[in-house]
């Protein structure tokens, strides 16, 4: 099973980072390939600010046809993009992201369990939790509490 990375974002440190360097036209591929190509560089920069500015995963009827047209490319130039940038197919990256967002809402005092899965974009709460458990070992009300442990402890000093 492929872990799928999320690309180094600079605005947002709560993100996990990819290998991705400026000249790299294949991060996955530890750089193999010298000088990245504009076309492939623009996609990438494009898919990363639909991801990470317009939140476009939040959207539970997101897919690679849908994103291709948002995108102005084909599914298969996308495809191969999301493939090669961030090792993992699209949905893999879209419920990484989802999953992100979900940490997010549950370092939130007024977070509701009850509607968490759709406000982050999931169909179903059986797919939102299935996705949570892949990318972190654990429960999110499991998430929650050792949230809520970390800050009582940080608290108290013995952080």
């Amino acid at each position: 099973m492929t872990m799928c990375m999320t690309p180094n974002n600079a605005m947002d440190t709560k993100r996990p980072k990819a290998t991705a360097t400026a000249g790299d036209e294949s991060p996955q591929a530890g750089g193999r390939e010298n000088g990245a190509n504009p076309k492939v560089r623009m996609l990438y920069e494009n898919m990363r600010f639909v991801l990470e500015s317009r939140k476009v995963y939040l959207d539970k009827d997101i897919n690679l046809v849908k994103l291709s047209q948002m995108l102005y490319t084909n599914t298969t130039y996308l495809s191969k993009v999301v493939n090669k940038y961030f090792g993992c197919n699209l949905k893999t990256l879209l419920n990484r992201y989802r999953v992100e967002y979900a940490k997010e809402l549950l370092a939130k005092e007024d977070c509701n369990m009850e509607h968490l899965p759709a406000q982050c974009g999931f169909i179903s709460r059986s797919t939102f939790y299935t996705a949570f458990m892949r990318f972190e070992h654990m429960t999110p009300t499991d998430y929650r509490a050792n949230m809520r442990t970390q800050a009582l402890r940080a608290e108290a000093g013995e952080g």
